[in-house]
């Protein structure tokens, strides 16, 4: 990959997309080729394909414990301006920093609570695919977001997962997105952890705070 190309690849995925980002990133950068280069201000690096990633789980999504189940319009963002997720390699500090401002609301909104995170190897939603795809469906990119503060750092450590939509002629494009993001919601759930399994209750005690109106936005 040349330099001009590693820098177009950061300038694309600069943590400022819109609904657009996937099909913006694969008209421009076809089959995950920003991968090899690290994209995100800050980053540790390309995210490698042993690496876990989480995604967080935040109400008002539901979750059947017995069944196992999520809601599955909460994955449209592969499609659209990135699914979420953090390295495995997060300190606390990451991790709260993302979830804090997931959880932050406005004095009329409800509480929100982190119901529970997914768990991904990277390789697994890499070597995802479908009929009728050419190539894999998903890809995964170290690019950091500006806070929900734009004052306090990016979060080095945080990723997005876009999935690569077909072109907008392609017969029967809208169902072959949807059964590429079937694809990610069943690997998904084959992976569900209960937040108070995680690091000690980290989450947990997140929500605690977050029932106790500690992350109530200041009124302007």
């Amino acid at each position: 990959m040349t330099l001009d190309c590693c820098t177009e690849c950061a300038r694309i995925l600069d943590g400022t997309s819109d609904d657009k980002q996937a099909v913006r990133v694969e008209e421009a950068f076809p089959h995950c080729e920003c991968e090899k280069h690290s994209v995100g201000k800050e980053s540790p690096g390309p995210v490698g394909p042993e690496e876990i990633i989480y995604r967080m789980v935040v109400s008002p999504a539901s979750i059947d414990w017995n069944a196992k189940k999520l809601i599955a319009d909460s994955f449209k963002a592969a499609t659209l301006n990135g699914f979420s997720v953090f390295r495995d390699m997060a300190t606390d500090a990451d991790i709260n920093a993302l979830a804090i401002d997931r959880l932050s609301r406005k004095t009329t909104a409800k509480p929100k609570t982190v119901q529970a995170l997914i768990r991904f190897k990277v390789e697994h939603v890499r070597s995802l695919g479908a009929e009728g795809v050419e190539g894999r469906l998903f890809c995964v990119y170290d690019e950091t977001v500006p806070r929900r503060d734009p004052t306090q750092p990016r979060v080095p450590t945080h990723v997005t997962v876009l999935q690569r939509l077909p072109p907008a002629k392609v017969d029967g494009r809208t169902k072959l997105m949807k059964d590429g993001t079937l694809k990610l919601y069943n690997l998904a759930e084959a992976d569900l952890l209960n937040v108070e399994d995680f690091r000690d209750g980290l989450f947990a005690k997140l929500n605690e705070r977050s029932l106790a109106g500690d992350f109530v936005l200041p009124e302007h």
